[in-house]
C-alpha cells in the first residue's frame, strides 16, 4: 500500500517528502478536471525536479472533443518531455495517443463511476493500462474481490470529498443568467447545492470543462486502514481541504500505514482518528459506500419519484 496525494499547494512539498509520501497528483492548465492544483508546464517540470525519485502523476481526465485531439496530442508529448511518471485519464483517446507514441507513463484508468468489475479491467490491461481507480460507489468487499482478480494495479480513495456528478453543460452560468444574477461560480467561490428531500449539501462549481458537483461530507478511511491491504494505491483527495491541515491529515495516514505494516494498528487506530477529528470538528466524516450495498429496489425508486412529483 502506498499513499497517493492530490496536491493542493506547493508550499509543503518537503513536509510530504519527510512524511514519506512517494506519489503526487497535480492538474495541468489543460485537460484536467476537478484538480486541487493546476500547474503550467514549467511548474510541473520544476516539481518533478524538486521531488527527485518521487512520482509525479498528472490528471488528464477531461472528456475530449474531437476538435481538440491535436492539442491533446501536443499536451501529452509535452508531459512526456517533462518526464511525468503517470497519467490519470478517462478518455480512451488519451490511451490511444500514448500507445501510438510509446510514452513511458503509468496509465491509470480513472473514469469515476465505471470501474466496477474485473473483466473490463483485465481486458484494458491488455490494451495498455497499468492501473485502475476503482469506483467509490461499490462496497469495500467488492473492491477487494476486483483487486485480487485483476492484472493491473488498483487504487481506491480513502479520504476527502467525493465526485458526485458532472455535466459538460454550463449549468450554473445558464441558471444565473435565467434569474438575472451575476454570481461567481468558480471552485474558490464555495457554492453549495442541496437536493429536495435530503439533509446534506454538495459543493458545486463550473470551469471550462463544465459543471462539477462534489460531496461536502468527506470520506474517511483512517479507522479502517487495515482493510485496505489488497490495494496498491490509497488516494487522498485534497479539494476543499485546508492546505496546512492537509499536512497533518497525510501524516496521520502515513502513521496508520506504518502501524499496519508493524501490526500495531489496532493499538493506535483510536488515537489517530481522535487526532483527525480534533483538526477540524466541523468536518463530517463517513465511510461513504465502503459498507453499503448499492442495490436499489425499483419500488423504492418509483415511490421517491412520486414523492418528488407531489412537491
Amino acid at each position: 500500500m502506498k499513499l497517493v496525494l492530490s496536491l493542493n499547494s506547493k508550499k509543503f512539498i518537503y513536509d510530504y517528502v519527510d512524511i514519506g509520501v512517494e506519489y503526487f497528483v497535480v492538474g495541468a492548465k489543460y485537460f484536467s478536471c476537478r484538480q486541487a492544483l493546476s500547474l503550467e508546464y514549467d511548474e510541473i517540470a520544476n516539481l518533478k525536479k524538486v521531488l527527485g525519485d518521487k512520482k509525479v502523476w498528472v490528471l488528464v481526465n477531461a472528456l475530449v472533443e474531437e476538435k481538440y485531439i491535436d492539442f491533446l496530442e501536443k499536451h501529452l508529448i509535452r508531459l512526456s518531455q517533462i518526464g511525468v511518471d503517470g497519467i490519470l485519464f478517462q478518455d480512451f483517446g488519451v490511451l490511444q495517443i500514448c500507445n501510438e507514441h510509446n510514452f513511458d507513463f503509468e496509465m491509470i484508468y480513472h473514469p469515476d463511476t465505471l470501474n466496477t468489475n474485473q473483466a473490463t479491467l483485465n481486458y484494458l490491461g491488455t490494451q495498455g493500462i497499468n492501473g485502475a481507480f476503482l469506483a467509490r460507489e461499490i462496497p469495500l468487499e467488492e473492491k477487494k474481490i476486483i483487486a485480487k482478480n485483476v492484472n493491473v494495479k488498483t487504487m481506491i480513495q480513502v479520504h476527502g470529498v467525493e465526485y458526485m456528478a458532472y455535466s459538460k453543460r454550463k449549468l450554473l452560468t445558464n441558471y444565473f443568467k435565467e434569474i438575472n444574477q451575476d454570481i461567481p461560480i468558480g471552485i474558490s467561490d464555495d457554492l453549495t447545492i442541496q437536493a429536495n428531500g435530503v439533509n446534506y449539501s454538495c459543493h458545486i462549481y463550473e470551469d471550462q470543462y463544465g459543471c462539477h458537483i462534489l460531496s461536502k461530507q468527506q470520506m474517511c478511511g483512517l479507522d479502517i486502514m487495515s482493510s485496505f491491504q489488497d490495494f496498491d494505491y490509497l488516494y487522498i483527495e485534497s479539494l476543499y481541504v485546508d492546505e496546512l491541515k492537509l499536512v497533518e491529515i497525510v501524516n496521520l495516514y502515513q502513521d496508520a500505514l506504518i502501524s499496519v505494516g508493524n501490526r500495531t494498528y489496532g493499538k493506535v487506530a483510536k488515537e489517530l482518528i481522535s487526532q483527525l477529528y480534533q483538526l477540524d470538528p466541523n468536518i463530517e466524516y463517513h465511510h461513504s459506500f465502503m459498507f453499503d450495498a448499492t442495490v436499489y429496489k425499483i419500488d423504492d425508486v418509483r415511490k421517491r419519484e412520486e414523492n418528488e412529483k407531489c412537491k
